[in-house]
């Protein structure tokens, strides 16, 4: 508490977020880059301490960053009051924006389980998967964002009305709460998150991204959260190959473990501070990495079986350095193609409700108070929709 009475009651000045566009570009080849070696790091197509697994490691563990600055960058853009709009208009525009692609993504990957990975063979349960808010690799996330969508027109009520000093209390509030579930989930093997649930655990991370947005770090600042972020990733890689428990220790590659929250605040600061000019070509890419999130596994898993899993060395420096990159580049080619053709549009988050029905709320809106409806959520298509893994 002490240190949050050292916390001025006015936000800083607002900063610009063009930087988010590259930096969102960059986080979704690390979540590739998680998912293409993923499986050696749980040494499916290596031993654990060989020079392959040890490589995949120090991949994964460099990576780890991206899927919290994803949320902190998505926090940031919904949380700003200067959003405005009224729940229900907000809420309805995300069903478009973000329910379509939830149901559609899962059904497809519910399919690519059951069909081409052998789902029904193993006797994996589509429905328990679906509950569990995970039926594929990456689709979490998108049960993530509806939880954090669901609560945000009132979170936003912290940013328009809560002090610096209440918003600073309650973010690491939240982000405690979910560090101490996943310790307690890992040590003790108590609380499973499920697709109600599994947001909760995340939501500090949403609410720095709106408390840390306007910070810009001088350059001895930066200096101090390079080292932060270097020991968090080194931390991360040496507690997995040395830390207590089964090995690889994951607890030490989850996103709410000290280390990698300790490099994701880092990263978040770092990248506004770096990328606050340039990276053209990272910032065109930015409006078509939602489609890369929900294609690259559709890409990944039948060409691991093509070209063989990341199991030498060399292989690992394929699959996990230059692969992401090829299956980035693919996966934007085929988003473009899809954002071309409108019965695809929606699947891909690109779905608007009928504007009769915002005429209608905003109608209702206007008689239920004499005032105006505002006709817009303030929230732009891509401020919640990050992708991540």
């Amino acid at each position: 508490m002490a240190l949050l009475g050292r916390v001025g009651e006015d936000n800083p000045p607002p900063t610009s977020t063009g930087w988010m566009n590259p930096a969102r570009s960059l986080a979704i080849i690390a979540v590739v880059a998680i998912h293409a070696i993923g499986d050696t790091v749980e040494t499916r197509y290596t031993d654990l301490g060989t020079s392959a697994w040890w490589l995949a490691n120090a991949i994964d563990s460099s990576a780890r960053w991206s899927v919290p600055v994803f949320l902190m960058i998505a926090g940031a853009l919904a949380l700003d009051p200067a959003k405005g709009g009224r729940p229900r208009e907000f809420l309805l525009k995300r069903v478009f924006r973000i329910g379509i692609p939830l149901v559609v993504w899962t059904v497809i990957y519910v399919l690519f389980r059951l069909y081409y990975m052998g789902g029904r063979e193993s006797d994996w349960d589509p429905i328990l998967a679906i509950a569990s808010g995970s039926p594929f690799v990456q689709l979490y996330f998108l049960y993530v964002l509806a939880g954090l969508t669901l609560l945000t027109p009132f979170m936003r009520l912290l940013s328009t009305h809560g002090s610096r000093r209440v918003q600073w209390g309650t973010a690491l509030i939240l982000l405690g709460i979910g560090m101490a579930d996943g310790i307690f989930a890992s040590a003790f093997g108590v609380g499973e998150s499920n697709a109600a649930t599994r947001f909760l655990p995340m939501m500090g991370y949403y609410v720095l991204g709106w408390v840390l947005r306007d910070w810009i770090l001088t350059r001895r600042q930066a200096v101090i959260a390079a080292l932060v972020f270097a020991s968090g990733v080194l931390s991360t890689f040496l507690w997995a190959g040395f830390g207590p428990g089964e090995k690889p220790w994951k607890f030490s590659y989850e996103y709410l473990s000290p280390m990698v929250v300790a490099m994701s605040l880092a990263a978040y600061l770092l990248l506004h501070f770096s990328m606050r000019s340039g990276f053209g070509l990272l910032t065109r890419l930015y409006p078509y990495s939602f489609g890369v999130f929900l294609l690259h596994p559709l890409l990944l898993f039948p060409m691991r079986e093509l070209i063989g899993g990341p199991s030498s060395l060399g292989d690992v420096a394929l699959h996990g350095l230059v692969m992401p990159i090829v299956y980035t580049l693919v996966c934007t080619v085929l988003t473009m193609i899809a954002l071309r053709t409108p019965l695809l549009r929606a699947a891909f988050g690109e779905g608007r409700p009928p504007r009769r029905w915002m005429r209608r709320l905003a109608a209702e809106d206007s008689r239920a108070d004499g005032a105006p409806g505002t006709g817009s959520t303030g929230v732009g298509p891509s401020d919640l929709r990050t992708p991540g893994c």
